[in-house]
């Protein structure tokens, strides 16, 4: 055996011993880096996934709302129209969340879809939405003011 390894044959036995030792921890490294590794990718969370973009102007939100038609289709330009809680439907307000910015309303008129309109704009000819509210608008109408309120939770 000696003539087939002559390299082993050379090495002092103390040597040896102390190859087979690294060897070994050199084997006892490997697995606890691979157990390791094991563990960690079992354990780690899933990456989350990117955060979408959220629009959060108002006034866009309620345009994107009423853009969806979600009361019907858009309504077509008509004649005057008088405000009376039979002809007008408050759906929705955001009111103004700082000094200076327009309040929005989702209105629907005469049964036709609701809209979201801005504080000054006109909901229908001759109706203006004069001011939003907590839990109503104010509509103007021929230089008098009327209030259109939201309906009670659970009533529609």
């Amino acid at each position: 055996m000696a003539d087939t390894f002559p390299l082993a044959a050379s090495l002092r036995p103390r040597a040896i011993r102390w190859l087979g030792r690294l060897a070994t921890i050199a084997m006892i490294a490997l697995f606890a880096w691979t157990g390791a590794r094991v563990f960690w990718s079992l354990t780690l969370p899933a990456t989350p996934e990117a955060p979408t973009a959220v629009d959060t102007e108002p006034s866009r939100v309620a345009q994107a709302v009423a853009a969806r038609h979600l009361f019907g289709e858009a309504p077509q330009q008509g004649t005057r129209t008088t405000v009376t809680e039979s002809t007008a439907k408050l759906y929705g307000v955001v009111t103004p969340t700082a000094k200076g910015q327009p309040g929005i309303a989702i209105i629907s008129v005469q049964g036709k879809p609701a809209l979201a309109i801005r504080e000054g704009e006109e909901i229908a000819p001759g109706l203006t939405l004069h001011r939003v509210l907590a839990r109503a608008v104010e509509v103007s109408q021929g230089g008098g003011i009327q209030v259109l309120r939201l309906p009670e939770r659970g009533k529609t």
